[in-house]
């Protein structure tokens, strides 16, 4: 490729330019308009489009004031143009023939500038679409919309409503096991919506519906097992062909017991999961069996095995029954698009690109639409030409390449771009338009200097991208190496010269966690990195650095100069808390949308409890806030009349809310004694800022749709949980322009440059996409964009070319990682710091595949290979960096340590009249006397849910070396948060919600108890979906959660009951006269002999109505190991006893039995009261009933 010349280029063809970072892109558009203006093309013949309003915005500023500047530069009309000025572009128009010529028509085009068309693509299509209706056949009072998600949501919805919920049950039930829900059939399906001409992989099957020969199939299977199980298990134990290790006289009976039960306790609607890794069923399938049957022998046969093998081929079937699914999907989707736009003349931002692209498809009104708008365009550039997509190439391409120009010649098409920067493939952008314009433009160009980064810097990236061959994965984006101007020599530098642009930081492995693979676990990495992080800035800043700018002015480097580059918003967090911890000045420069802010679940707290103030529960939720700050003990132990006083003043609030409005309302509530604006509040610089952020949406969308209150909290909560939102106007605002540390995705920080730059996250990388389809383009079809609708958790019959489609996509997706590696690096203009270690993934990842290409198997030959970099390029080093090395905080303060200790108390204190709990009882014995259990603290305060640490009963087995099943939650974190976020879920929700709505509580709640939201919201909606549809007993009265409607259960119910009329209450007297917990009683007495008087208060998690039966249900969290197997009767009821739940569940029956006595007239509690329930959540599953389950009937005498 050549370099580019801007001022012998000949302008009147179809030109491509690679704009490699740094080398003067935005210089280079200005340069060609002005050489336009100067041949005679007016200004508002020249198009300029570019993809955002804020670039938009930036290139007609420079344009304008480049156009100024030749114009200032050439002097007046007759005068000779000053020769000290360094723009080259001003010596080249002077030096045209009539140079008095040129001037008079830049002069005009700044005259006439505001009739230049400087815009986005989108904008330049809705323009065109209206100016031209009439051949378009566009609706002249189309309203446009900004976000079609709540649009995309409804329809999912929709098609569920209509075409799914009517479903044999049987098939809900599979659908239900591939976790189809309206909110993942929505994201599976999203990339295929705003692309309608792309190609589906495979054809559509059709609908099937196997449901009855799959019931008559199972029914067939019990029978069998029945008549035959014995005759089974003798054939297989006396086959010689099969492996006795899989199918081993253990094993097998096991299994067929297993699927007899299932089928048991499912009857009709039993549903195999027809996989290794599924149903016992599975093994008995002729598929599973030849696997395992010796090459030299012959498969065992049977007609149980036939039937095996009839009921896997029918699982595949129902698997082409989804992909039919998914396939009758699309056209619902763009049938009911085409409905809204035109019963509501609405149309949303791709649609603009796609109308315009079939409009301009060849036909007799196309004709009419291209000869319109090349009469009012005679030239187009094309700014960041390589996030176009298919359709807006096409577009462009029919317009302006090739087209004869009324100038002569053809019409000035410019292509300006980087393919190397072509990172927004998530939004449409489409490398493969670029490639294509590549093989049918006349002339290609590339800048060849870089005027950003230091010469040393260019010269250390320009050696990383060319340790290895084809860089950026296809041989069609070659790296070119570029240089710098010879007058360059910024940089950074120390008492001893220029410093190494490009440094690897290595964290060694040693004394690590490590995973079974030999790698640092990533958990453990994303915990200690920020903290490297803000060592090695302290440590920056301690070094007496300087940066030299490109002017010669030389100034010690300073916390304005730095910028972290991060992947996700979670890790923008991380690194900003561990800043604040050193007290480094940061800012998240708009990482993420304001409603995924703490701030916004406090502003949600406050709006529920104003619009529920006799809700105490919505009260002391908004008191917790970061607004009002109550320490949640503190809150538990006010007095009654301190609660009333609370909730009268959400009253006048919401009093307020209804008569004057939202903004009076907030205004009085923040400038409370206790609120926000207290002079004593906590809240940081960036929490204030999205709090008032939030106050100012949630007011403006209150004025501006005229919204009452319960309708402005049904907005909240939808902007709260969406996956995208309605405008860009909640992306989070910067809390102060003071010196700080910039922090900020690498997508967002394109076209941005800074002077130092740390990259703590380039070993990791996309994990895979489960079973979603995949997306790709197929090189044997012109790069036609194809999507694969099976994805890789597909397990039907038809998987012919599903492989190829993966590997393809996965080739795609390892390429994009190569470029947003490439943006990330070349943001810096000084310095550039990679944090690098032996991390799990790290291999994968983009930079690990490039540097390393044997491997990261062990530290050593990681530092090899980048030793051996460094040693070939100098402007490259390494460093080894240890964790917790002593760099001190910005502002530290040293107290002096002052040795503490209590007196020794030798006598007995005796106990009176007091309030106790059960949390209490066993904390503290019977002189303990506390708060009680209270909604919204930790559950049992003594206890860590992590399970009682057992001296002899030695750590849980792991599940993968046992013949066990994992949980679900197997990998979810342990303590007394996970046990606070499962009560908090399962008490807010109706257990009777679809899975989308379980999954959108899931996802509001993990982020507020601390737990990654993108990690743990599909595993725990599917553990949330087990709790609640596990049978908790069998029988006629056998029930689960989800048949408990909202009507008949009682969250959270409180009480309060004196034991004066007990006599005293002894526990371990109580439980010696029990035949079930006798043995219990002794353990029971080492809290003592001393009898108790007063009160027990406390909260009874769950109390349910059924079939007339009231019960009692209390959640567990506790971990007892990592598959279900660990949740047997004998495993729980010993947690019951260490735990000291028995005690605890026979306080809540009394409390309960004394609720009921009150509230029911000829309360009988054997006819009355069914039980007890505690529920060990992680060991829950509808096909196991009774794991995870506790049940007991406490005696009457109680």
């Amino acid at each position: 490729m050549n370099p580019l010349n801007p001022f012998d280029l000949d302008l009147q063809q179809t030109t491509l330019i690679e704009a490699s970072a740094g080398t003067g892109k935005t210089y280079t558009i200005t340069t060609l308009v002005t050489r336009l203006i100067a041949k005679g093309y007016p200004i508002e013949s020249i198009l300029v489009v570019t993809f955002t309003e804020a670039a938009a915005a930036e290139l007609k500023l420079r344009i304008r004031d480049r156009l100024s500047r030749v114009l200032a530069g050439m002097g007046s009309t007759g005068a000779k143009p000053a020769e000290d000025l360094s723009d080259p572009l001003i010596s080249f128009l002077a030096a045209q023939p009539d140079p008095d010529q040129v001037r008079r028509r830049i002069r005009l085009a700044l005259t006439d500038f505001d009739q230049a068309t400087i815009m986005t693509i989108h904008a330049f299509c809705l323009q065109t679409l209206t100016a031209h209706a009439f051949e378009t056949g566009t609706a002249f009072d189309m309203e446009l919309m900004k976000d079609a998600s709540g649009f995309y949501r409804q329809v999912c919805m929709d098609y569920f409503m209509t075409r799914i919920n009517d479903l044999d049950p049987l098939m809900l039930r599979f659908l239900a096991k591939k976790n189809l829900t309206p909110e993942t059939l929505g994201r599976a399906l999203k990339p295929a919506v705003s692309r309608p001409g792309l190609t589906l992989i495979p054809p559509d099957p059709g609908f099937s519906n196997v449901c009855d020969a799959y019931r008559q199939t199972c029914a067939r299977v019990g029978d069998r097992l029945e008549k035959q199980i014995q005759e089974i298990i003798d054939m297989i134990r006396l086959d010689p062909g099969l492996d006795k290790r899989s199918y081993s006289a253990r094993n097998v009976p096991k299994w067929l017991e297993s699927v007899r039960k299932t089928l048991e306790a499912e009857g009709d609607n039993a549903l195999f999961v027809m996989t290794e890794k599924g149903d016992p069923l599975y093994r008995f399938c002729y598929t599973c069996l030849e696997q395992k049957t010796k090459s030299s022998a012959r498969c065992p046969v049977h007609p149980f095995f036939d039937d095996c093998q009839t009921l896997y081929d029918l699982y595949q079937v129902m698997e082409a029954d989804l992909l039919a699914i998914r396939h009758a999907f699309l056209p619902f989707y763009h049938q009911a698009l085409a409905e809204l736009k035109q019963q509501q003349g609405q149309c949303f931002f791709d649609d603009l690109v796609h109308d315009l692209a079939r409009a301009l498809t060849p036909g007799p009104g196309s004709r009419m639409l291209i000869r319109a708008v090349q009469d009012q365009y005679q030239a187009c550039l094309i700014d960041e030409f390589q996030d176009t997509d298919p359709d807006q190439y096409r577009i462009f391409a029919t317009l302006f390449a090739h087209a004869p120009s009324r100038f002569g010649g053809n019409r000035p098409f410019f292509m300006i771009g980087d393919p190397k920067q072509a990172i927004y493939a998530f939004r449409g952008g489409d490398i493969f338009a670029y490639l294509s314009a590549s093989r049918h433009c006349e002339q290609q160009f590339t800048l060849e200097k870089n005027y950003r980064s230091s010469p040393v810097l260019v010269q250390a990236v320009n050696d990383l991208f060319s340790a290895g061959p084809d860089p950026f994965v296809f041989k069609e984006i070659p790296f070119n190496r570029v240089g710098t101007p010879e007058t360059a020599g910024h940089g950074l530098m120390d008492d001893t010269g220029w410093v190494p642009p490009l440094g690897f930081d290595f964290l060694s492995r040693d004394h690590l966690p490590l995973d079974k693979q030999g790698y640092v676990t990533k958990d453990t990495a994303r915990r200690m990195i920020p903290d490297l992080v803000a060592q090695k800035m302290l440590s920056d800043m301690t070094a007496g650095l300087t940066v030299k700018h490109k002017t010669g002015n030389r100034a010690r480097i300073d916390f304005k100069d730095m910028a972290v580059l991060v992947r996700t918003n979670q890790e923008a967090q991380d690194i900003q808390a561990a800043l604040s911890k050193k007290d480094i000045p940061c800012y998240l420069s708009k990482t993420g949308s304001v409603f995924d802010s703490p701030q916004a679940i406090a502003l949600n707290d406050i709006l529920w409890a104003v619009f529920r103030p006799d809700q105490v529960g919505f009260v002391n939720a908004a008191l917790t806030s970061s607004v009002f700050g109550f320490d949640p003990n503190d809150l538990a132990g006010l007095p009654q009349t301190k609660v009333w006083q609370w909730q009268d003043r959400f009253r006048h609030w919401k009093t307020i809310w209804e008569s004057r409005g939202f903004i009076p309302m907030i205004q009085d509530l923040l400038h409370c004694k206790e609120g926000l604006l207290h002079p004593e509040s906590v809240m940081d610089d960036r929490g204030l800022t999205n709090f008032y952020h939030l106050v100012e949406l949630v007011s403006q969308t209150a004025l501006r749709r005229h919204l009452s209150l319960f309708y402005l909290l049904q907005w909240y909560q939808t902007q709260l949980f969406a996956d995208t939102r309605e405008e860009t106007a909640d992306e989070l605002r910067l809390e102060s322009d003071r010196n700080a540390v910039a922090i900020v995705t690498i997508h967002k920080s394109k076209g941005l440059e800074y002077p130092i730059v740390y990259l703590p996250y380039l070993w990791s990388s996309p994990g895979p996409k489960g079973g979603d389809p995949v997306l790709f383009h197929d090189p044997d079809n012109d790069f036609q964009l194809c999507f694969d609708l099976r994805g890789s958790g597909f397990q039907g019959a038809d998987i012919q070319g599903l492989d190829r489609s993966i590997d393809r996509h996965d080739l795609e997706a390892q390429a994009e990682q190569r470029r947003l590696l490439y943006v990330a690096v070349t943001r810096a203009s000084a310095m550039c710091r990679i944090f690098w270690a032996g991390i799990s993934g790290v291999g994968a990842s983009a930079l690990g595949s490039l540097i390393h290409p044997q491997g990261c198997d062990t530290d050593a030959h990681m530092i090899q290979d980048l030793t051996a970099l460094a040693g070939e390029m100098p402007h490259i080093c390494v460093q080894m960096v240890t964790p917790g090395e002593a760099v001190p905080a910005m502002t530290e303060t040293v107290s002096p340590v002052i040795s503490l200790a209590p007196r020794s108390l030798d006598r007995p204190v005796r106990s009176g009249f007091q309030i106790t709990s059960f949390s209490a009882l066993v904390k503290g014995g019977p002189d303990a006397g506390g708060p009680g259990e209270r909604p919204g603290g930790s559950r049992d305060e003594w206890v860590s849910d992590d399970g009682l640490p057992d001296a002899d009963a030695g750590p849980p087995v792991d599940a993968g070396d046992r013949d066990v099943t994992p949980i679900r939650l197997s990998g979810f974190p342990k303590g007394a948060g996970a046990g606070d976020f499962f009560h908090a879920v399962l008490e807010n929700m109706d257990f009777q919600w679809d899975p989308a709505r379980v999954f959108a509580g899931v996802s509001a709640y993990l982020p507020r108890f601390g737990f990654s939201r993108e990690r743990f919201a599909h595993p725990v909606t599917a553990a949330i979906q087990d709790v609640i549809a596990t049978p908790l007993s069998s029988g006629k009265h056998g029930f689960c959660l989800k048949d408990i409607a909202m009507s008949h259960r009682m969250t959270e119910a409180e009480f309060l009951f004196d034991v004066t009329r007990l006599d005293g209450f002894v526990p371990a007297d109580l439980f010696a006269k029990t035949v079930r917990w006798k043995a219990y009683a002794k353990a029971l007495q080492k809290y003592g002999s001393s009898r108790l008087s007063g009160f027990i208060k406390g909260f009874i998690d769950l109390v349910v109505r059924h079939d007339g039966k009231y019960y009692l249900v209390d959640y567990k969290s506790n971990f007892l190991g990592e598959a279900y197997e660990d949740y047997n009767k004998t495993a729980i009821e010993q947690a019951m006893e260490t735990h000291d739940y028995v005690l605890q569940y026979h306080i809540y029956t009394l409390a309960l039995h004394r609720y009921l006595s009150w509230r029911m007239k000829n309360y009988d509690p054997k006819k009355d009261f069914g039980g007890v329930f505690y529920l060990f959540i992680r060991g829950m599953h509808p096909d196991r009933p009774g794991s995870g389950v506790f049940f007991d009937s406490p005696n009457v005498c109680f």
